[in-house]
Formats: structure tokens, C-alpha cells, sequence
């Protein structure tokens, strides 16, 4: 497999770094020790036993996801065989049955991989937000995700994300979103947890189905985290993480500078779908260039001469009840 370069690493990030250094740059940095002094990272330094025990108390007993995959898959959560369905289980159950199933099987050998992903640290372990704190945000909900060893498949984030990793072994593999062709994402509409997942294999990858991979393996660059560690992964990065151990715990927080009230930015690429995919060649590519003009502005304002105080589309001040009656009908022409 390919060497390698490495995520940049900072030490000592304070939110001034963060803010004039990191963030310009639109790159993923490693930020070294950045929660090192949380509670749960000391505690899963001592053991998965001290960890387990230490999160225990936090479980509000609300009914949380669980993804259980079997151990011939080597805990890889993708689609099933025949595409129309995934290759793992889900069912609900507490923070603390997790743990506990997790624990009871760690020395046993073909041992399933389970995943709880996402969870909010407000709804299912309430008391530990204020044992972890983020010095890098005014704001966000923390997520827990906990599992053993698994590989979650290549993927992006809309937001900006910092995961902060607590316990067992991640090894994050980033490409830059213009590999996007490069990594032949999947269907848009049956995903594993909301977002294109990439369909080519990062341990065994088949370079005669995907030959391009080649060329998005040489722009990918990779983080081993540390417990205690945080990876700031700005929107939109790929990224494939390796997880190994009887019990991982990472925390991440997302945060994005869009307005709340816009549409979602996948919305329209399924009405684009429909409207235009099967359009004939000349009338696709006056569309392409439609879209250039309208909304990416390949030639500068696109309504030069309208008075900035109509209403418009592409008005700037555009008031949220505008902005909902719009969503609201393309919604309804889905």
C-alpha cells in the first residue's frame, strides 16, 4: 500500500492558533494533546474496564442505535451483495449494554463489530458535556461514537469537524474533495449513514474496477491518532478511518458558518436528477452552463442592473419566510 504523508501536527493549540493559522488553510491538522485532560481519556489510559466504568454512571438509558456487523465482514459497514441493502443489523439499545457486550467479548475470537455512531452526548450520556470541554468552540453539541474494531468506509462531512479521540487506535486516512471522481462515490439516495460513501475498497482495492483510485491514493494524506488527540477535518474532506481495540471512544463536534434556514446542498443535486440527467447531450450541456452562470457566477453577478432590493432568488438580504416558502416547494416537487 501507498506511504503516506502525513496530517500536519500542532502542539499547544490555543483558539488564536486555531482561528488565524489553522483554519486559513483549509487543510486537516492534527492538534496534539488538545483533550488530553479530559476525564474519560484518563480514564481509558488506566484501561477499557476504568473507561466502561467511568461512562456507565453518565447513561441516561435512553434506547441508542447500535450497528452490529458479523466477523467474516472484518468489521467493514458497507452494502450487502446484491446493492438493495447494507451488510450489517441495527438495533436499539442503552450506552451501558453496549459497553458491557463489548467488555464481556473482548478476548473471544471472531467477534462481531458493533458501532454506536453520532450519539448526542445531551440526549444519552447528559452529565459528561460538562466534563469535556472545548476550548476551540463557543458552540455544538458533542457526539459520541463508541465500537470496537471496525472500519468505517470512505466518506465527507458536510461541516467543519473536530474528533476527538479517547480511547483505542484511529488511523484516519483524508483526500481533498477534488478527488471526489477519483473515489467513485456511491448511490446518493440508499446511503450507510447519510452521505455518498466511497465504493472502492481501501484495504484490497480493485484498481481494473476503479483505476482512477491510483490517483486519489496519491493525494491522500494520513492521522494516527493518540488518545487525547483531536483531528480538525475541515467540510467536505473524504476521509476512511480505521478503528482497532476491544473498546474505541471518539468525540467529535460539527459546526458550519451556513445559514441554518438554506436548503440542504444535497436537495438540489436529486432535483438536478430529476430535471436533467436524462435530458438529450445539447440540452445537458446548456444546462451545465445555466448553472455556471446562475449560481456559481462564472461570469460575476449574475443580475447586473437589478436593484439589490428586489426580490429575488439572488437577493442577498432574501428574509426567511422567502427562503421557506422556496424549500417548501421543492420539497413538495420531490
Amino acid at each position: 500500500m501507498t506511504d503516506f504523508k502525513s496530517v500536519d501536527t500542532y502542539e499547544n493549540v490555543t483558539r488564536d492558533v486555531f482561528e488565524t493559522i489553522i483554519l486559513p488553510k483549509g487543510q486537516p491538522a492534527i492538534l496534539k494533546g488538545l483533550v488530553a485532560h479530559w476525564p474519560c481519556v484518563q480514564k481509558a489510559k488506566e484501561s477499557v474496564e476504568a473507561l466502561a466504568a467511568y461512562l456507565k454512571p453518565f447513561d441516561s438509558r435512553k434506547p441508542a442505535l447500535v450497528s452490529v456487523c458479523k466477523p467474516e465482514l472484518n468489521g467493514q459497514f458497507f452494502y450487502n451483495d446484491t446493492m438493495d441493502g447494507f451488510n450489517f443489523r441495527n438495533f436499539n439499545e442503552t450506552v451501558s449494554f453496549a459497553l458491557d457486550w463489548m467488555l464481556a467479548h473482548q478476548h473471544k475470537p471472531d467477534v462481531e463489530a458493533v458501532y454506536l455512531q453520532a450519539l448526542a452526548v445531551d440526549v444519552h450520556l447528559p452529565a459528561l458535556e460538562s466534563e469535556m470541554d472545548m476550548p476551540l468552540l463557543d458552540e455544538g453539541v458533542p457526539r459520541v461514537w463508541l465500537g470496537n474494531t471496525l472500519r468505517t468506509q470512505t466518506h465527507f462531512d458536510l461541516a467543519k469537524n473536530i474528533a476527538c479521540h479517547v480511547a483505542g487506535e484511529k488511523l484516519f486516512t483524508l483526500f481533498p474533495p477534488d478527488q471526489l471522481a477519483n473515489l467513485y462515490p456511491g448511490p446518493l439516495d440508499r446511503t450507510p449513514a447519510g452521505v455518498p460513501i466511497s465504493m472502492v475498497s481501501m484495504e484490497a482495492p480493485d484498481f481494473k474496477t476503479f483505476p482512477r483510485f491510483r490517483q486519489a491514493l496519491d493525494s491522500a494524506v494520513q492521522a494516527r491518532l493518540e488518545p487525547g488527540d483531536a483531528l480538525y477535518m475541515p467540510e467536505l474532506w473524504w476521509h476512511h478511518v480505521q478503528t482497532t481495540g476491544p473498546l474505541n471512544m471518539l468525540v467529535n463536534y460539527w459546526w458550519s458558518e451556513n445559514r441554518p434556514e438554506l436548503v440542504s446542498p444535497f436537495l438540489p443535486i436529486y432535483m438536478a436528477a430529476l430535471s436533467h440527467k436524462r435530458l438529450p447531450p445539447e440540452q445537458r450541456a446548456v444546462w451545465r452552463d445555466m448553472y455556471d452562470y446562475f449560481i456559481f457566477e462564472s461570469h460575476g453577478d449574475p443580475l447586473p442592473g437589478v436593484p439589490a432590493r428586489v426580490d429575488s432568488l439572488f437577493a442577498e438580504d432574501m428574509t426567511s419566510p422567502q427562503l421557506n416558502q422556496y424549500k417548501l416547494q421543492l420539497k413538495n416537487m420531490v
